[in-house]
């Protein structure tokens, strides 16, 4: 049944919300994402989104392939299992995950396995829940404050707790040849880590939601907060379209993949 909670009208395209991508420096684009219309049986179309961002482990074989799978495989899930939201994100990473298994159970031993990390967005303009497995964040900006929503897969926060308790120094930690090492990926093995919370997070008009792969923390969070600033005048084309280029004229000589999924709550 509809949700008699949801109103306002629905979101439009480019507007209301919107992605961009950048290849960077990498030979190749193993980002992946999709939009979707998540909206229920009853409801206007566009009450709902649901956005997924894949990104492809470039180490391992086929990482643009792999996301594509594990996008697809999720929005496809998400759409024919009933139940509650919760569920049916959980339904779907659990989809994708075994999807990717038995594509590489099906490759020569000798090679690795395919992965992708993987952040689900599913969102109305009253809240939204979501579900993420790896490093792509999901940011809130709110009030002139940008704040990350979604846990860490990666050794980063293990090797900041290092910093906190004295164990290394804050530079030890951003030199670790080992930070981005995830601790966690669509792989088709059994998940270690799952970050889906409880109970969904309501929004306020004037909210903008990125939901991004890696490629963004190029920017610092500061200059990415200033940005978002300005952002709340303009539509979610146009801010997307704004961080790619701040991270174009960052110029990083070995900048990744960068996936950028823009929502606008009016």
């Amino acid at each position: 049944m509809p949700d008699a909670a949801l109103t306002g009208p629905p979101f439009v395209q480019e507007q209301d919300f919107s992605a961009r991508q950048y290849r960077g420096k990498r030979e190749n684009q193993e980002d992946y994402y999709a939009f979707a219309d998540a909206s229920e049986p009853g409801e206007q179309q566009l009450q709902r989104l649901l956005l997924v961002v894949g990104d492809g482990l470039g180490a391992h074989t086929g990482g643009s392939v792999a996301s594509y799978i594990a996008v697809n495989a999720f929005v496809r899930a998400f759409h024919e299992h009933p139940g509650s939201q919760s569920f049916r994100l959980r339904t779907a990473l659990d989809t994708a995950n075994e999807t990717i298994g038995l594509i590489t159970a099906r490759m020569p031993s000798v090679a690795p396995p395919m992965g992708t990390t993987m952040l689900s967005v599913l969102i109305s303009r009253q809240e939204m829940e979501w579900i993420s497995v790896g490093d792509s964040p999901l940011f809130l900006h709110r009030g002139g404050k940008l704040m990350r929503l979604n846990a860490d897969h990666s050794l980063t926060p293990v090797l900041e707790e290092r910093v906190r308790q004295g164990l290394m120094t804050e530079e030890e930690a951003a030199r670790h040849p080992e930070r981005h090492t995830l601790q966690s990926a669509v792989l088709g093995y059994p998940l270690s880590l799952v970050d889906l919370p409880q109970q969904p997070l309501r929004l306020q008009p004037g909210d903008i939601v990125i939901a991004a792969s890696d490629g963004i923390f190029t920017l610092e969070h500061r200059a990415l907060e200033e940005l978002l600033s300005f952002g709340r005048h303009t539509t979610a084309d146009k801010i997307a379209d704004a961080i790619l280029f701040a991270i174009r004229r960052v110029n990083h000589e070995r900048q990744d993949n960068t996936t950028v999924g823009v929502v606008k709550i009016g």
